[in-house]
């Protein structure tokens, strides 16, 4: 039973390793990096430490500029500034349905049928 449970363990790090090391080698900008006192925010890419956590977000004040990820606008009206500000707080509904009451009613109806076969 050890060994099987050992031997488990040991593929699932291997197929983790496998698809860790493509990911580098297809793209190697989203390999693992440090975290330093430099790294730019990767929320709005500044890296002048006012911008770190969700209650230090900085207003938009012309300097502290962020790109938006779906246009690649820089502005003060772009509508990541509402994502930033709102919706990352709390979870969305998709986000509650996929994570939440979809592994619920899974196990749900799996006890179900086993319950019925059983």
């Amino acid at each position: 039973m050890v060994r099987k449970l050992a031997l488990t363990l040991l593929a699932f790090a291997l197929a983790g390793g496998l698809v860790l090391a493509a990911g580098v080698a297809a793209e190697p900008a989203t390999g693992v990096r440090a975290v330093t006192a430099e790294s730019p925010c990767p929320v709005t890419g500044c890296a002048n430490g006012a911008c770190h956590g969700f209650d230090d977000v900085p207003e938009p004040d012309g300097i502290t500029e962020m790109t938006c990820p779906e246009a690649g606008c820089a502005s003060v009206e772009c509508h990541a500034w509402d994502s930033l500000t709102t919706r990352y707080h709390q979870a969305s509904d998709a986000s509650l349905n996929l994570w939440l009451l979809a592994p619920v009613a899974l196990v749900v109806g799996l006890v179900l049928i086993v319950r019925k076969v059983g």
